[in-house]
């Protein structure tokens, strides 16, 4: 019997956006202060902030909605927007930009009902650290319980890029118009590579050596995910559920080694998934990250990725 111990979000606006998403609890509504409501429509650069990776969860980050929090959202790449439960719109006095539903699907393709969003702003780490949040956001139904939001940095931040370093848990943002990544000035035993992109998103793919595009997926807790060839044999699985309430089923085999440009990653944990649809992508989830500093350059469409020893997560 398979047990749903994950949440696997990896969703898809209709015609729109994509994604993946984690969670934790948040501290009791009575308990979150409000700061001034002020327009998240700013052009500085917000300061440098911490996030917890939770084993299950993700990486953590606090987050504020409209002056009200803090909440947990998890940070996903591979979201394609910002989610936000009807619990934390509703405490933070969320404006739908339309009563017209949205309907958002994971990975098995199940849908849920959404809703687009306006925030007055949105901030992280603190109360004023405020973010752009010019890209998209979405109120869902489909979220567990215990889950606040989902904060994708391409979407909360532009035009800004930003870095994730998972070895220091350091969240980053930076002005690609002044401090751009550049293709030939790759970090030492790293890479700069092409942000491939889909036709109808902003999601940061990366073509591998064996001629895949996988998604970077910082929501996910898989490793090198890959559609199962053997779905429907009954083996040994993990369980777990996406943002439209489908089941998805995971088995860990033996490592790869792939190639990300002149980057190669030796004895990745690879999962084989299976219940997706036939169009859904290779993933390269945190396991798989979790040696990386990543920098997203959205305007260049470049990415960086470096390792970082262990003499130098300090």
């Amino acid at each position: 019997m398979i047990k749903a111990k994950t949440f696997l979000s990896a969703i898809l606006l209709v015609a729109s956006v994509g994604g993946r998403a984690a969670s934790a609890q948040a501290a009791p509504s009575q308990n979150r202060p409000q700061a001034p409501v002020k327009s998240s429509s700013l052009t500085s650069i917000p300061h440098a902030v911490t996030f917890r990776e939770v084993q299950g969860r993700g990486l953590l980050v606090r987050t504020w909605v409209n002056g009200i929090g803090p909440f947990n959202f998890a940070i996903d790449t591979g979201a394609g927007a910002t989610l936000i439960s009807q619990r934390v719109a509703t405490e933070s006095r969320v404006a739908r930009a339309s009563e017209k539903p949205a309907s958002i699907a994971g990975l098995t393709g199940t849908r849920a009902v959404a809703y687009h969003a306006s925030l007055e702003n949105l901030a992280i780490g603190d109360i004023e650290n405020y973010l752009p949040a010019r890209g998209e956001v979405l109120i869902t139904s489909g979220l567990p319980a215990d889950l606040d939001g989902v904060l994708d940095p391409t979407e909360a931040l532009a035009p800004l890029g930003y870095t994730i370093d998972i070895p220091r848990r350091e969240f980053i943002a930076f002005d690609p118009r002044t401090d751009a990544v550049q293709m030939n000035q790759a970090p030492p035993e790293g890479t700069v590579v092409t942000w491939l992109r889909e036709a109808h998103g902003r999601r940061p793919f990366v073509m591998l050596d064996n001629g895949d595009r996988a998604l970077i997926d910082t929501g996910s807790s898989l490793g090198l995910a890959v559609r199962d060839p053997h779905s429907g044999e009954r083996l040994a699985t993990s369980g777990a559920r996406d943002v439209g309430g489908g089941q998805i089923s995971t088995r860990r085999v033996s490592t790869s080694t792939i190639s990300i440009g002149s980057l190669e990653l030796r004895r990745v944990p690879t999962d084989l998934v299976s219940g997706t649809e036939s169009d859904a992508p290779v993933l390269l989830g945190l396991t798989a990250l979790r040696p990386f500093r990543m920098r997203f350059d959205p305007v260049h469409r470049l990415i960086e990725i470096a390792p970082i020893s262990v003499s130098n997560r300090n």
